[in-house]
């Protein structure tokens, strides 16, 4: 949202019509994909959206679901589980660079997390030297992902 915001500024400052704004906006949009790796499945659990069996077992089994707002209701929904953060991330890069192959245009990436600035940096300075081409920023969860993702969640964002 951040870069789709300064992109609304931009337009507007240029004194661009309203109606062209939302379209370009819309198009901006639709490029943004998103992959979120939660650490601690015990918020899924308080936000109602794992229970508290599933939350148990996962826990044992190291599981890490990969969630997505890049779905057709844009809510945050699961889409694949992976044991270890380790796979769940190479995960998140495998699927980042299968859909890289398919853009024919410039590429921007954030590496955004929850209170793990430390891991975050990490993982975009691996990003940032297999695709030096690509502009790299790291970000931060606000607070109501934040809460729904828990601490330690990282996300790959482009």
């Amino acid at each position: 949202m951040h870069y789709i915001v300064l992109e609304a500024a931009k337009l507007v400052q240029e004194h661009e019509d309203p109606d062209e704004v939302i379209t370009k906006l819309r198009t901006l949009s639709d490029t943004v994909n998103d992959l979120f790796v939660v650490d601690d499945l015990q918020n899924l659990v308080r936000g109602g959206r794992l229970s508290n069996a599933s939350a148990f077992v996962g826990s044992i089994l190291k599981i890490k679901p990969l969630l997505s707002f890049d779905n057709p209701n844009h809510s945050i929904e699961a889409f694949e589980k992976v044991r270890s953060m380790k796979k769940a991330k190479l995960r998140c890069e495998q699927i980042f660079n299968e859909k890289l192959a398919k853009v024919d245009y410039p590429v921007r990436g954030m590496v955004i997390h929850a209170n793990a600035e430390e891991a975050g940096q990490k993982w975009l300075d691996k990003l940032q030297a297999e695709h030096p081409d690509i502009d790299f920023a790291l970000g931060y969860f606000g607070p109501v992902i934040g809460t729904h993702l828990g601490q330690g969640a990282l996300a790959l964002a482009w």
